[in-house]
């Protein structure tokens, strides 16, 4: 039997303090994020840490610098580069640190959609084809990626995809203004998602609500409800009627997306415009809901090395940052990443380089293992006639039934080039009749809308510098694409006929024909029409015979710019430039 006398401890190491040791381990543990908010007037950060106890704000800063001016690139400002220089001289970021920075949400074309309910493996595959029918760019352009909203549940009809995309050019410019932070950089996500994480991971809401983030250049109208998204960005910056105006049209779009019935209960209002209150008050007085301020957050706790009177007083203004940290600690529902791929890539490579000499040793050591397994294994099947004999039967089979799955993928093959070959000029009505639609005043009521190819040779118009050509605005982006039989020296010829109930030929002319000649498509510099005019006799003042107060009838009709004549007026917009059109 032992005595105790002889279980006796170890005397304790001078100089260490198993205390420290611990919370060194549980820091190294921790999962940090950083969330970087670019703004037109500041940089926003915010750092959040994972601990067993919750999440917690470790550290925030708002990096102040001049507004930019109208005429410079949001993304090509020096004010931006400086401010990333300051935050890394001041903050310090671990390399196991994730950072993720803010596109905003006018620098981003976002679609919703439903595909069939498939498994993941179709899944991404009908995703892309829905990519290239959905976004009127060429995907070499852009860097797109996609969040499935909706769960795969039985006897659903199909899933909601929210597809998001960005040029290319555009994450070019975010990506040299940070520079220095590529080695750590983990994702770009939209600002107006970015929020969206947070509120939902907050639990800011409950049921349908709409969600008000105003920003230096541009307004997100976010639409949260339940597992549905939807979001739209517009250029007002200003809280006024047109604001309101434009929050009503996105609620009403949104209601005749939906087959279900939609009652918004909650307006939350973001950004630092809302510090003013007679602004949330204008908001309060134009809807019926309840307004309220984003103030207090729940899921959150703060670090001690946190002012909460700071963050309480630009908590509005910080919930992009916060949005971002959310997500880079995974804990956000909505992951996309406009980072593009070789991006991703590299930083993967650079992240396993420590262990590229540890794999290659261990690699050598296998190839010798398997070295060993193979030969005695070889050995074995040298005299194991039966079981050759049966791979080749095997073989067989499986000659069969790839000729079988290759007749099967050649019947496949006609019906997917059916519906590739769908003609992409869709885009152009939905774009051409939504902006249509949209300038057309309250009391002016469109009784048609028609379109016909006319010849070039037969109409006459003032413009005779330039040849007239078949109008390609919609063309598709594929080269090679065939034409349509009989359209060369075609002009699309366009029109709409209605009633005014307001009797001057003046007010059609300033709210109908004037906004038509100025209409732009597809984010389009110049005017998409031109020659467009009201029909000569096709004005007149029509009486109704219930005795209600009559109206004025009128025809405007224009014609549908080329491809090359809208490409040779933008370049001829940039000083220095040649009015040669160049492909896009």
């Amino acid at each position: 039997m032992i005595k105790l006398r002889q279980l006796r401890m170890a005397p304790k190491i001078r100089g260490f303090d198993a205390q420290k040791l611990s919370q060194a381990l549980k820091q190294y543990r921790a999962k940090t994020a950083w969330g970087l908010d670019i703004g037109g007037h500041a940089l926003k950060v915010v750092k959040i840490i994972q601990t067993s106890g919750g999440l917690l704000i470790e550290d925030l800063d708002i990096i102040e610098y001049p507004a930019l001016k109208p005429d410079i690139n949001f993304f090509q400002s020096q004010h931006i580069k400086e401010a990333i220089q300051f935050f890394l001289a001041k903050h310090h970021i671990a390399k196991t640190d994730k950072v993720l920075v803010s596109i905003p949400g006018q620098f981003v074309l976002s679609r919703f959609t439903t595909v069939p309910p498939v498994d993941k493996k179709q899944l991404k595959d009908i995703v892309s084809y829905e990519a290239k029918q959905q976004i009127p760019f060429d995907l070499k352009d852009i860097v797109w990626d996609y969040q499935q909203l909706s769960e795969q549940v039985p006897a659903a009809e199909g899933i909601e995809i929210g597809l998001f995309a960005s040029k290319r050019s555009t994450l070019d410019h975010i990506l040299s203004n940070i520079a220095s932070l590529k080695p750590r950089l983990t994702a770009l996500q939209v600002s107006p998602l970015a929020i969206s994480n947070l509120i939902l991971f907050d639990r800011q809401v409950d049921g349908p609500v709409i969600i008000i983030n105003i920003e230096t250049e541009n307004t997100d109208i976010i639409i949260v409800d339940g597992l549905h998204l939807w979001l739209r960005s517009i250029t007002l910056s200003a809280v006024d009627a047109d604001l309101v105006k434009e929050i009503q049209r996105s609620m009403e779009y949104y209601k005749s997306l939906t087959k279900e019935e939609v009652n918004f209960k909650n307006i939350l209002l973001i950004g630092n415009r809302f510090k003013d209150p007679s602004n949330v008050k204008f908001i309060s007085d134009n809807f019926t809901y309840e307004v309220k301020v984003l103030k207090t957050i729940n899921n959150l706790k703060l670090s001690d090395k946190i002012n909460p009177d700071f963050l309480n007083e630009n908590l509005a203004n910080l919930s992009v940052a916060l949005g971002l940290a959310v997500q880079g600690l995974g804990l956000g529902r909505i992951n996309i990443n406009l980072l593009p791929p070789e991006q991703i890539k590299a930083a993967e490579i650079s992240r396993k380089k420590p262990y590229a000499v540890a794999t290659l040793g261990c690699l050598a050591l296998l190839l010798v293992i398997q070295y060993c397994g193979l030969h005695i294994q070889i050995n074995h099947l040298c005299n194991s006639h039966n079981y050759h004999q049966n791979v080749l039967l095997n073989i067989k089979e499986l000659e069969k039934k790839y000729k079988s799955t290759e007749t099967l993928a050649q019947a496949n093959k006609s019906a997917l080039d059916l519906v590739s070959s769908i003609d992409s000029s869709r885009f152009f009505w939905m774009e051409a009749l939504d902006k249509l639609l949209f300038l057309i005043p309250d009391n002016i009521a469109i009784t048609s809308i028609n379109s016909s190819w006319i010849s070039a040779d037969t109409f006459q118009t003032k413009d005779m510098e330039k040849p007239a050509a078949k109008s390609n605005f919609f063309q598709a982006k594929k080269t090679g694409e065939p034409r349509k039989s009989g359209s060369s020296g075609k002009l699309l010829l366009m029109g709409i006929k209605g009633e005014s109930s307001e009797p001057r030929m003046g007010f059609i002319e300033e709210n109908v024909l004037k906004p038509i000649q100025r209409l732009t498509l597809f984010d389009q510099r110049v005017p998409a029409f031109k020659n467009v005019e009201i029909v000569p006799g096709s004005c007149r003042q029509v009486d109704r015979e219930n005795g209600e107060e009559g109206c004025i009838c009128f025809e405007i009709r224009w014609i549908v710019k080329s491809q090359d004549e809208i490409q040779s007026e933008t370049q001829s917009l940039i000083p220095g430039t040649s009015t040669q059109a160049v492909k896009s």
